[in-house]
């Protein structure tokens, strides 16, 4: 089969590679659509070291069943399936306790086993889920994103009518807004160094942008909130300088929920965090979410389609995951179709 491989920082070509067999209780997947996350192309640089050399890439993807593997039941070839990429034991402490994305053995579809960058790939059967048909393939492939936006959206404290405030408008950021909508925030303002995506974000429902190259975000969301702040933060970037402004921006007593996974280490002004009283939580993947991301697609309620604005075959991703990582390429969504 044919599949992008990640051979080391900046090289994933595209490679002849044997196609996987299913296991007992896995499922073999025919790759229908694969979207490209940001995380990704920050493996594919080596800046953040999540991805190691010899893996197939691509975790957020859709397809139709191949094959099955022994004991495999309930699935059959030509069945339509989008796939959850976290791979927990269902028996640590943290399983246990409902939250497998913790899972002290977890393992992940696409960074540290074989992902979806390729025609064919073998999943766990738990790891499966049907696709309705009322979901396009393109769709589909934005139900994880979208899980991790509901996931974030769900652990921060959050009243009717609050406002709430959104650093980074790239694909989780944007899926965010809509999320933040959908738990009742009465005004979301958005902050993005991309006029593009900031037009996006106006478009998906957000109260307000800042263009953070033009505008001080903090002092921003500040004269906006009447010199409060906002009640709610999100950050989706992960760096220092939005880290700082997630933690300044927010009210006396206020709620930061961090969702950027980019730089390892970043710096926090922990004085505003103690003295102002402000709580701040991480976010990572979803539970429960992913389920009801396939739903909210289904039902229309969420429509992702605005933010895919680049779809390709395989054979071009190479190319393409090279110009969004030196930022040639302002693409909200790619979705490759092997």
């Amino acid at each position: 089969m044919r599949a992008l491989m990640f051979e080391a920082p900046w090289q994933m070509p595209l490679r002849e590679v044997d196609s996987p067999r299913p296991a007992p209780g896995e499922v073999l997947v025919r790759v229908r659509a694969a979207g490209v996350c940001g995380s990704d192309v920050h493996g594919f640089t080596g800046s953040t070291g999540r991805r190691s050399p010899g893996v197939i890439m691509g975790h957020e993807f859709c397809g139709t069943v191949e094959a099955t593997g022994e004991g495999v039941s309930g699935y059959g070839p030509g069945d339509r399936v989008v796939v959850q990429p976290i791979v927990s034991d269902g028996t640590c402490p943290q399983c246990r306790a409902g939250r497998p994305n913790l899972c002290l053995n977890r393992r992940g579809i696409g960074w540290s086993v074989n992902g979806g960058y390729a025609e064919f790939v073998s999943v766990p059967q738990g790891n499966v889920l049907p696709l309705p048909a009322e979901v396009g393939w393109h769709e589909g492939a934005l139900a994880e994103p979208l899980a991790v936006a509901l996931h974030a959206a769900n652990l921060t404290p959050l009243a009717v009518g609050d406002t709430v405030a959104v650093l980074g408008a790239g694909p989780v950021g944007l899926l965010t807004v809509l999320a933040l909508k959908l738990r009742g925030a009465g005004r979301v303002i958005v902050s993005d160094l991309s006029p593009h995506r900031l037009d996006l974000a106006r478009r998906l429902g957000a109260d307000g942008v800042i263009h953070a190259t033009d505008t001080d975000p903090v002092e921003e969301v500040r004269r906006l909130t009447g010199g409060l702040g906002a009640d709610a933060v999100l950050e989706v970037v992960g760096v220092t300088a939005t880290v700082r402004q997630s933690v300044q921006m927010a009210r006396n007593g206020g709620h930061v929920t961090w969702v950027g996974n980019s730089a390892p280490t970043v710096e926090v002004p922990m004085q505003e965090v103690v003295t102002r009283e402000v709580t701040v939580r991480g976010a990572y993947a979803f539970v429960d979410e992913f389920a009801r991301a396939v739903e909210l697609l289904r039902s229309g309620r969420v429509d992702v389609t605005p933010l895919i604005e680049r779809v390709a075959g395989l054979e071009d991703g190479p190319e393409l995951i090279h110009d969004l990582a030196r930022g040639s390429l302002d693409a909200v969504k790619v979705v490759l179709e092997p």
